[in-house]
């Protein structure tokens, strides 16, 4: 049936917001595979909609289709070598021999470009099928927002602007096209002004509502990000370890870093103390590019009293001993470190005996001579003497070679550009203690941000320090404390990682100590490096957070006024990121062997062979269901009523009720009527044909008009 102007008008401006949607469709999938050609995709899809417009023959439509997506092959992959029927046969000779073989995997670039064509054929198609007839977009709409969701998640597609373009298109369209349904369903004729009037009101109100969701502040996320589970659960490494999202807490195994974690505020000790501190509870050595091991070979492992002094490498300070109270809540094995710790002391008579690693500089209680097992003694007391470091020996001093080298072990396929940004930041330093102190103020100066949520972990041929150095720039304790001393170790100074917990938070002080509530949120990673003659010395790189050092400035120095003293030589451009030919989570592109699975498309394809014939077999029972669902709102309008008549006539012909070629449809209804039993075919016809030739609406009972319809189609059923 042909379209009036104004329904012409009408439907074009809706292909036109259609198009605009399709648009944020194509874009993401030519930018994420590098396609190219997006204006003359773009384009195949405005002839599709305007054909619509204009309602064209079918075969006018398919022909003008078929020529584009023809010239578009010829004209990108035809290098002028064959004319156009030759390159045209080739390739489908090709293409049938390896679809035949199985070998699906290897049709040429130009029959995936002709399926692509042909899927935004049939897209289009769908869409036009429910704008025009069933004048909704909702399932579209929500498939778009899936769509540019799930590509804003999980690559590097950014969906944020095309997600707002979306809605407001969208909202926009769903609200002309229930203005459409209301003005039918009310037989209203098509009154433009009366179509504005409704209109322009509510575009107004979505365009505003848009524009003040995108401009207004908007809270952070409240749950973690997913998509490092996900990734981890298919073995993308974006996950913790354990493919879910970690708990923070204290853990033994640092092998794989990285990866979201969420909170625990179990408290797991009160400590008394007379000085704000860390608490040390062990050191790692060996950096495996992914996280963090202890060479076991270099164990020493001595057992001693409670009351024996320890030989830690923080050498006590030269003052008074101070004492700690630990009041243990949770049931960690291992004790607490002072910085300046010489001993410990318990009145728990079955924990009398001490574990030392020298190696890592653990300790762990004895019970018995065996190791708690999960229990420590629920109080016990650490006597300290806090170290001091002298300022003038810390700015004279230049080397770092006293202690051990495996303090200096780096993995041999650590990337040149973080050993190459070590120096730049360092350059322009002579001490070890400023060198140290740059690296450990760089991260704060150079927009990385603290974050536990939206924390990658690196990927399989990726290195954990580079990724946050180069790519990330998001991340916890672990990453920065982990990044400074490889990039310590990468200019000489020899540096360790540390674990154990942050000083907690203040709740009561009395008598010139402090108590500090120690939660599992309060487990932390810092660094601490070593300077020839004064030993090792901690540091905290991790913005947001501060380890209290005691420094002796034996020089004139105005308060808070330590600053390090500026490059002497000019700074050098920061490397960029090495191109790497990766997907959107930065794993090395993956390939699958459909060879394998040869046997699982053919019984795929047969299914759907079988699934298919049956279906044909019994399209008796759902055609006439599918049928009054797709029409019986169009009854609602006159104007419709020509469409659906012919409707119920291909229905009647599936059970062999056809229309002769010179029969008149007052003989056939008569006829139908006969072969039903019924008088409803010949009521039907007689109002269709006073409405089609006569005019008359009159006596257009909707009622019963659907009554009698639905009741011939259902016939054909049986």
């Amino acid at each position: 049936m042909k379209r009036s102007t104004p329904e012409k008008i009408e439907l074009a401006v809706f292909y036109i917001i259609i198009l605009l949607i399709l648009r944020e469709w194509l874009m993401p999938i030519v930018q994420l595979t590098n396609t190219g050609y997006f204006t003359q995709f773009l384009l195949f899809m405005a002839i599709c909609l305007t054909i619509g417009v204009f309602n064209l023959p079918i075969i006018i439509s398919w022909s003008l289709k078929i020529l584009y997506i023809t010239w578009f092959i010829v004209s990108v992959y035809n290098r002028g070598e064959l004319t156009t029927m030759q390159f045209l046969s080739n390739e489908l000779r090709y293409n049938v021999d390896v679809l035949i073989t199985g070998d699906w995997v290897l049709v040429s670039d130009p029959f995936r470009t002709s399926l692509f064509f042909i899927l935004i054929w049939m897209l289009i198609y769908l869409i036009q099928h429910w704008v025009s007839v069933r004048h909704t977009v909702y399932y579209f709409l929500v498939l778009t927002v899936f769509f540019i969701g799930t590509l804003d998640t999980f690559t590097e597609y950014d969906g944020t602007v095309a997600i707002i373009k979306v809605m407001i298109l969208g909202l926009v369209l769903t609200s002309l096209l229930f203005i459409k349904r209301l003005m039918q369903s009310a037989n209203m004729q098509k009154d433009w002004g009366s179509y504005l009037l409704f209109a322009t009101p509510i575009i107004l109100f979505v365009t505003i509502a848009g524009l003040a969701a995108t401009f207004l502040p908007k809270a952070e996320p409240q749950w973690p990000d997913p998509v490092p589970y996900m990734k981890g659960m298919v073995g993308l490494g974006d996950s913790s370890s354990s493919g879910s999202v970690a708990t923070v807490g204290y853990g033994d195994n640092d092998e794989s870093l990285g990866g979201p974690f969420v909170g625990d505020d179990t408290v797991v000790y009160e400590i008394e103390t007379p000085i704000r501190q860390y608490w040390r509870v062990e050191t790692k050595d060996y950096y495996t590019s992914k996280g963090w091991l202890h060479t076991s070979e270099q164990d020493a492992i001595s057992h001693l009293q409670f009351t024996d002094p320890i030989g830690l490498s923080i050498m006590p300070g030269d003052v008074e001993p101070q004492k700690v109270e630990v009041h243990s809540m949770g049931e960690y094995d291992f004790l607490l470190q002072a910085y300046g710790t010489t001993g410990y002391w318990t009145d728990d008579p079955n924990a009398n005996n001490l574990r030392f690693n020298e190696a890592n500089e653990k300790i762990n209680w004895l019970l018995n001579g065996q190791l708690g097992e999960g229990e420590e003694p629920t109080n016990y007391e650490i006597t300290f003497q806090q170290p001091e470091y002298n300022y003038t020996a810390l700015k004279e001093t230049v080397s770092s070679t006293e202690s051990d080298q495996r303090y200096l072990q780096l993995p041999e396929q650590l990337p040149r550009r973080v050993i190459d940004l070590a120096h730049e930041i360092t350059g322009g330093y002579e001490s070890v203690y400023d060198k140290a102190r740059a690296i450990e103020s760089y991260f704060a100066r150079s927009g990385f941000k603290y974050e536990t949520k939206n924390v990658s972990q690196p990927a399989k041929d990726e290195d954990y320090v580079d990724q946050f150095l180069f790519e990330t720039m998001l991340g916890y304790c672990d990453n920065f404390s982990t990044s400074m001393v490889v990039m310590l170790r990468s200019v000489g100074i020899q540096a360790r990682w540390v674990k154990g917990f942050a000083s907690g938070e203040r709740v009561a002080s009395s008598d010139g100590m402090t108590t500090y509530r120690v939660t599992n949120n309060d487990a932390h990673s810092w660094v601490e490096a070593y300077i020839d003659g004064i030993g090792w010395m901690p540091f905290e790189p991790t913005i947001g957070f501060s380890n209290p050092m005691n420094i002796d400035y034996d020089i004139e120095i105005a308060p808070g006024e330590e600053q390090l003293p500026e490059p002497e030589t000019p700074e050098v451009e920061r490397p960029q990121p090495e191109k790497q030919e990766t997907t959107a989570g930065g794993n090395k592109k993956l390939a699958i062997d459909f060879a394998k699975y040869k046997w699982v498309l053919y019984v795929l394809t047969a299914v759907l062979i079988v699934g298919a014939i049956i279906a044909w077999r019994m399209r008796g029972k759902w055609q006439p269901k599918l049928a009054v669902q797709m029409n019986r709102s169009k009854l609602n309008n006159p104007d419709q009523f020509e469409n659906v008549y012919f409707v119920l006539l291909k229905q009647l012909e599936r059970i062999y009720l056809k229309r002769g070629t010179y029969e008149t449809l007052q003989n056939f209804a008569i006829r139908v009527d006969r072969a039903l039993e019924t008088t409803k075919m010949s009521e039907l016809t007689a109002v269709y044909e006073q409405y089609i030739y006569a005019g008359n609406s009159h006596n257009f009972d909707t009622t019963k008009v659907k009554e009698n319809w639905e009741y011939l189609i259902n016939r054909t059923s049986n």
